[in-house]
């Protein structure tokens, strides 16, 4: 996957001077810091990992059916994802204005990391005929249909960010705080200013840093600052086919008048009105 190579070297100018080797990058992280990648790491297993979530598109006999189960299934997703947040002291302690808007506009930038965690290669390379017959027979074709390209889009965000993380739930947790606290991304001009910005800057800049010591902890920081540089790329494709997914889910609820149907927090996700 290419990527831009000036939005590369501004996001790890952030992290590291290339030039010059900052001493604390290279330190073995702190007690203090091990014990929060632990508690975060445990958290996020518990609330992600043990609750498997299954959508009932069997279910579904037609496209607004299937676009309701989505919801409802996405729903669940959603409510986890804000657990999981509201054990964060950086995210409680934000005015609660700023919690809205960050989970308004990130959370379905998220969801690739949360199937990333339950994700099979095998499953998505070999489908079998079975699985292949049922997309075409229930309405989960909504999303299934080749000529829109957003189911693809969405596997292979969540391949590319599987075989880079080899599902490490320290890495994956880390990463979706550090995209929480990530303003702006889903490229929306509508999306309101936050009243603190700082606080969420400072937020993102702590959990990257501590990320970045993380990485720097398990290789050396040449291997970490190349991967940083491959992990940019994962989240770039992935923000940027998050925008394209809710424009296209938008359209389709629309189009079977199922708004209505939908539950408000997915409704305030998607940006429905």
């Amino acid at each position: 996957m290419e990527m831009d190579k000036d939005n590369t070297d501004i996001f790890l100018d952030e992290i590291i001077d290339l030039n010059e080797v900052d001493d604390r990058s290279l330190e073995i992280l702190s007690v203090e810091d091990w014990t929060t990648i632990e508690t975060i790491q445990s958290s996020f297993v518990s609330i992600f990992q043990e609750e498997k979530m299954e959508s009932s598109y069997e279910n579904a006999s037609d496209p607004a059916s299937a676009l309701i189960s989505w919801s409802q299934y996405a729903n669940k997703i959603a409510l986890s994802f804000i657990k999981f947040f509201r054990q964060i002291d950086e995210f409680e302690g934000l005015h609660v204005d700023d919690r809205f808007i960050l989970i308004k506009y990130n959370l379905l930038s998220l969801f690739p990391i949360y199937k990333c965690l339950h994700y099979k290669l095998h499953k998505e390379q070999c489908p079998s005929e079975k699985n292949q017959q049922a997309i075409k027979n229930h309405g989960a074709c909504w999303i299934n249909d080749e000529s829109n390209g957003i189911r693809e889009l969405f596997v292979n965000s969540i391949r590319s960010l599987d075989e880079l993380t080899e599902q490490d739930s320290a890495l994956l947790s880390l990463l979706m705080i550090i995209l929480l606290f990530c303003p702006g991304p889903s490229m929306n001009q509508g999306e309101p200013l936050l009243k603190d910005p700082l606080a969420v800057n400072r937020a993102q800049s702590y959990y990257t840093m501590l990320l970045w010591h993380y990485l720097v902890s398990n290789w050396n920081e040449v291997q970490a600052c190349k991967y940083f540089a491959q992990l940019l790329a994962v989240i770039l494709h992935i923000q940027s086919g998050t925008q394209k997914f809710r424009d296209f889910v938008r359209v389709q609820f629309m189009t079977e008048d199922a708004v209505n149907r939908m539950g408000p927090l997915m409704q305030s996700v998607l940006n429905i009105s």
